[in-house]
């Protein structure tokens, strides 16, 4: 499977487990020759999973200054997706 590192333009190419790892780690993205950015090959895009708020893409010092801000007690939190979690829950 071709990826590329998010923020970088090298594409490489990965075995499907290996694949599947970095993309649920979000570290790549699935590379798309496609020049209008839509699906090729009959290939069909990733379905929405009702997650659109940019969370995801946060940094773990961000997602602590936005609970901050927003009165979010994260104080069991321990890792990113806890916090990310209790965002959420709000």
């Amino acid at each position: 499977m071709r990826l590329r590192e998010k923020g970088k333009k090298d594409v490489v190419t990965l075995g499907w487990d290996e694949a599947q790892a970095a993309l649920q780690a979000g570290t790549h993205e699935v590379v798309n020759d496609d020049d209008t950015g839509g699906a090729i090959s009959g290939e069909q895009g990733p379905e929405p999973d009702g997650n659109e708020d940019g969370l995801d893409g946060k940094s773990k010092a961000e997602l602590e200054a936005l609970a901050k801000e927003k009165g979010v007690d994260i104080s069991a939190a321990r890792t990113k997706a806890d916090i990310i979690t209790a965002l959420r829950a709000t």
